[in-house]
């Protein structure tokens, strides 16, 4: 169990970054809350205790359903607002969470959102009577928090602009631009955890081009590098962009379909299938595809979802290629 969550905090940076920020949040935040309550000033407890509450709350959500947007916007508004109490409550001693907060902001959601909470908080201090003991304290405060926000913004903007560049080196086909083999099981282990909580359908349907081999046997790898380019630029034309392909490897690739029925994966292979027939073309001739799809059941693990698939695409190989086998046909 305890393997299975480190791994999943490997896998997702975002999900690790809320992680980390969410037990910090509590660790470092909810004994002040004691301590106040403790004093008596049982209104900033209240407050604390609604801040480590909030963020906490937030942390859970995105381990729960996989929703990390969502839980980092949540967490930035807590720390937004909760940095906006503060200082109103305790005036200029507040001011250091302010600069926590700025620089968190970053790095639990979007970098725009994060900007826009940013700025709205520190104009707020900036222009609110009393959080300053002097003109000289809060011009050097308003020098300081706009140099820190602009800094980590840029530090922010270089840390995922090299996070995105290496996780598409790691995860994509390099010839086909689709998602490779490792992105695929991690994308179906997260399908799986997801649908054991919100059981939503899911299609998921592996395409394996007929008589691939000849192709580049008797054109020329060149040749068929290109037939697989192809397939893949159909695909995306032709799909949703919630839907991914991934290229499984060799001529095979796995199209993972969201909120997708039976009915509707039979529906959108099918039609798939068709274009495929009119459009991919190789050097001698057309190259057909063989299909087979399977709805996700109940409990059931992604490697046995994806032979039900690939039983279901031999299936079609066996009955003479060139069409659309659903593994809930076959009994």
């Amino acid at each position: 169990m305890l393997d299975e969550l480190i791994n999943r905090l490997r896998r997702d940076f975002e999900l690790a970054m809320l992680t980390l920020f969410g037990g910090s949040a509590v660790l470092g935040i909810f004994p002040f809350a004691i301590y106040r309550f403790l004093q008596g000033d049982f209104w900033i407890g209240v407050v604390d205790s609604a801040i480590v509450l909030g963020i906490s709350s937030a942390m859970l959500h995105a381990w729960w359903t996989g929703r990390n947007r969502a839980a980092g916007i949540f967490m930035v508004v807590c720390n937004t607002l909760g940095s906006l109490t503060i200082t109103v409550m305790f005036g200029h001693h507040g001011l250091p969470w302010v600069f926590v907060v700025v620089v968190t902001n970053f790095f639990l959601t979007e970098r725009r959102i994060a900007l826009a909470a940013n700025v709205l908080l520190l104009l707020v201090v900036w222009t609110r009577e009393g959080s300053f003991i002097s003109s000289l304290e809060q011009m050097s405060f308003i020098v300081t928090s706009a140099l820190v926000c602009a800094y980590t913004y840029i530090f922010a903007w270089r840390t995922a602009s090299q996070r995105q560049r290496l996780e598409a080196l790691a995860s994509q086909d390099p010839l086909t631009q689709t998602g490779n083999r490792r992105l695929m099981e991690m994308e179906l282990e997260r399908v799986i955890g997801m649908h054991r909580r919100t059981p939503d359908a899911y299609g998921l349907a592996i395409f394996d081009l007929d008589h691939f081999k000849l192709v580049n046997d008797v054109y020329g790898h060149e040749a068929g590098d290109q037939v697989l380019i192809s397939f893949a630029d159909i695909l995306r034309r032709r799909t949703r962009k919630s839907d991914r392909l991934f290229r499984m490897g060799g001529e095979e690739f796995v199209l993972l379909m969201a909120n997708t029925t039976v009915e509707q994966m039979r529906h959108v292979l099918e039609h798939l299938h068709r274009d495929l027939q009119k459009e991919l073309d190789g050097p001698g001739g057309p190259v057909t595809v063989s299909v087979g799809g399977a709805g996700l059941y109940a409990q059931e693990s992604w490697q046995d979802w994806l032979a039900r698939a690939d039983a279901a695409m031999y299936a079609a190989k066996h009955r003479g290629r060139n069409q659309v086998v659903i593994a809930e046909d076959l009994g």
